[in-house]
């Protein structure tokens, strides 16, 4: 079957009606069918992390579930085959020969008992829509990648309002779900509209503002994250600092503010990863120890670097203990640099301007 970049749009709509039907093989099977078209495309990502989680639904483990994902294909059309019976021509001696002649008997059959068959009770719309789109920790997740990508260039059309109708049924968010969620992700693709209008040399971001709906209290509100969005345009970088100690935070930031950086900190990776759908750091310095139940810093680089758009982002580990099973562990996971505590001033700030230095060399390379 030829496939064209045409067809990635198609190939939702069927995956969609096929979940809401049940079938989540099939489904997968047009989901793989964009994954070979564009490998890192945002909605079949989102699908596959929905139908993943329906195939849990369904009792099968995370591993289970994810390796008949990556194994569905779409079922290739049956062709019939042709079967031609050749007739044997009798024999001479065969067709002379009488047949026999056969006595007929008349089986006569007794009457079935008749058998009460249970009533059935057919299950209400609620029930079958309940089993079709069951829900999942993951969806609202899901959910929020595909409306940020609707959402990045702005308002949305007619076409794209069709698909988010679409994509609440599938996901099984609810109207109020909806409404929150779309809100942030309207205000957080706006904050990003400005970074970008800003880099071209743009500061009247009021076309921005009608062009992403922004209301006269949500800007009144989101004047703190623009003047801190700016501020860190203006430095000569932004780093993202994530330590459970507040007066290291504090000397930290004092440091980088004086050498001319903008520092975002944060005390634990749940909330360093919240302050990233807001703002893109120029590079990262981690602890690796956070108190329980938080993330580790191990944890939190992870998930950072499962973000596609952080890949090149510079990331230090720090920590007090000199113990080489960490550093192992950090430099196996790829991190950029391991510092330890007590942090000399100097040391950290070259650490940081050679590490930011060879990230925009690389940028210019690529």
């Amino acid at each position: 079957m030829s496939i064209s970049p045409k067809n990635i749009v198609d190939f939702l709509r069927l995956a969609d009606k096929e979940i809401k039907n049940s079938n989540l093989e099939s489904a997968m099977g047009y989901i793989n069918k964009i994954f070979e078209l564009e490998q890192k495309n945002v909605y079949a990502k989102a699908y596959k992390e929905r139908i993943i989680s329906l195939m849990e639904g369904q009792g099968l483990s995370r591993a289970d579930a994810e390796q008949k994902a990556a194994s569905s294909k779409l079922a290739e059309p049956a062709v019939p085959a042709l079967i031609v019976e050749q007739k044997q021509e009798p024999s001479q001696n065969e067709q002379q020969k009488p047949e026999p002649a056969k006595l007929q008997t008349v089986e006569v059959k007794k009457p079935d008992p008749v058998i009460e068959q249970p009533k059935i009770i057919p299950p209400t719309t609620a029930q079958i829509k309940y089993v079709q789109i069951r829900r999942s920790a993951a969806a609202s997740d899901a959910y929020r990648a595909l409306l940020m990508e609707i959402w990045k260039d702005g308002m949305i059309s007619p076409d794209e309002q069709s698909r988010i109708d679409s994509m609440r049924e599938t996901f099984a968010i609810t109207g109020e779900e909806h409404a929150v969620i779309e809100k942030d992700v309207r205000l957080t693709c706006y904050l990003h509209s400005i970074r970008d209008e800003w880099r071209k040399g743009i500061t009247n971001f009021a076309p921005q503002r009608i062009k992403f709906l922004v209301t006269d209290q949500e800007q009144v509100a989101l004047e703190p994250k623009v003047f801190q969005l700016l501020q860190s345009l203006q430095s000569n970088g932004s780093v993202l600092v994530l330590d459970d100690e507040t007066t290291f935070l504090r000397i930290i930031k004092d440091v980088l503010n004086d050498s001319g950086y903008y520092c975002f900190t944060s005390t634990t990776g749940e909330e360093g990863l919240q302050l990233l759908e807001t703002m893109t750091p120029d590079i990262v310095v981690c602890d690796i120890n956070f108190s329980k139940p938080n993330m580790s810093g191990f944890a939190f680089y992870e998930k950072f670097r499962s973000i596609d758009k952080f890949l090149m982002i510079p990331f230090i580990f720090l920590s007090g203990l000199d113990q080489d099973v960490l550093v192992r562990t950090g430099k196996k996971l790829g991190a950029d640099d391991y510092l330890f505590k007590p942090i000399d001033a100097e040391m950290f700030l070259a650490t940081i301007e050679g590490k930011l230095r060879r990230s925009r060399e690389l940028k210019r390379i690529l």
